[in-house]
């Protein structure tokens, strides 16, 4: 057992090795980030899913802190700390363990290690073919051939939702389930139920001045001027401890976040129809047209895609190892953009990344920067060149 452990071992630093050489080669200068940090920076920075799998505790000083279950928060905080020294685009690579929680009975490693890089300061399809194709040239270099890349664009699915005028939340909330809208775990119907428990859309909204059925049966552009020209005159003086300005800026944000019903079924059933979408890139794009044009939306977004791919499929990879896949969205909120995966057979995931242009701004950072990067999980790179090697040597 010990010589099998050290041959993984050396095995695993050369792969690193290797990574590591291949990033360097390509601009990407190596940072070294904490192992700690404080549970706030990955909270904001990851949303619902990855948050609910850290290793938290608090430390002797009373802060709560936690194992980084990933390393782009770690960068960006670095380069928001050193932002007025840099000279943009900043290029980092990265390597190392990190900690996720999963229970035991799903076999996933809950330590486990990383190797990736970010880039931060261009945006665009340049920027974008850069980060993937150095994701897929790494795996190249470590003699894999055959492995699959999916490809997905949560810019160009809001863009398309941008057409129903929904609230920012509400935008969240369907993309967000459209893993579960695809799998059939719920449908348009049950989801509508639940936007209106939460408040999502209009006649759930709970404005305490007895005016929800005033405004209920306007549209949200009626709402505003009601709002602001009747509310405005019967509030001449500050109420409490907000001033009229501030109430009516409350009640201005409840009736924007209290979405049309109807605009919302709508969107919902369009991403019902593009979750189910993933497959042959050009096929996909001719669908995911069809489905925006039966839902009464203008497909111009999707260019965006078809000319992200289009230059993807330039890269060297065999046609039948790229797909798109319109209901992808990783699991984590702050991706803006584009975002892929690269796998082998089924479902061992390589790795992976996206476009995040709105972290820098979210971490504390003076002004929104855009932003890419991917990481390897080189534990399941390993594993797969070694269960390779093995089928190759006719074990």
């Amino acid at each position: 057992m010990k010589d099998l452990d050290s041959m993984r071992w050396q095995q695993s630093d050369d792969a690193l090795t290797c990574l590591r050489s291949h990033m360097g080669d390509r601009g990407y200068q190596p940072i070294e980030t904490p192992l700690l940090e404080e549970t706030e920076l990955f909270v904001r920075k990851a949303g619902g899913d990855l948050a609910g799998r850290l290793y938290n505790f608090t430390d002797p000083g009373g802060t709560p802190v936690s194992l980084r279950p990933e390393f782009t928060s770690s960068v960006i905080r670095h380069f928001i700390d050193n932002e007025h020294s840099l000279e943009l685009p900043v290029r980092w690579q990265y390597s190392g363990p990190v900690f996720r929680y999963s229970p035991a009975e799903q076999g996933s490693y809950r330590q486990f290690t990383q190797s990736g890089a970010e880039l931060v300061g261009p945006s665009g399809i340049d920027a974008d073919i850069e980060i993937i194709s150095l994701a897929c040239s790494g795996l190249q270099k470590l003699g894999f051939g055959d492995f699959h890349l999916r490809v997905g664009h949560l810019g160009v699915l809001h863009n398309l939702l941008e057409s129903f005028t929904l609230s920012d939340p509400a935008k969240l909330f369907i993309i967000s389930n459209m893993n579960s809208l695809r799998t059939g775990e719920v449908d348009v119907q049950g989801l509508m139920e639940h936007a209106r428990d939460v408040g999502l859309v209009s006649g759930s909204v709970a404005l305490g001045l007895g005016l929800e059925t005033a405004l209920e049966s306007m549209s949200a552009e009626a709402a505003e001027q009601f709002i602001l020209g009747v509310l405005k005159e019967s509030m001449p003086e500050p109420l409490g401890r907000r001033s009229t300005d501030q109430i009516i800026a409350r009640l201005l944000s409840k009736v924007r976040q209290a979405n049309c019903p109807e605009s919302f079924e709508c969107a919902l059933k369009l991403a019902q129809l593009l979750s189910r979408m993933n497959g042959e890139p050009q096929s996909t794009i001719r669908s995911a047209r069809e489905a925006a044009a039966e839902c009464g939306v203008d497909a111009a977004p999707l260019d965006e895609a078809e000319s992200l791919l289009e230059r993807i499929s330039q890269m060297g990879i065999a046609e039948a190892q790229i797909s798109l896949d319109m209901g992808m969205a990783r699991g984590i909120s702050y991706y803006t953009g584009v975002i892929f995966e690269i796998v082998q057979g089924d479902s061992v995931a390589l790795g992976g990344g996206g476009r995040y242009d709105d972290l820098v701004q979210a971490l504390g950072g003076s002004e929104s920067v855009p932003a890419m990067g991917f990481a390897y999980n080189v534990d399941a790179v390993l594993d797969t060149l070694n269960a390779n090697g093995a089928r190759n040597n006719g074990a």
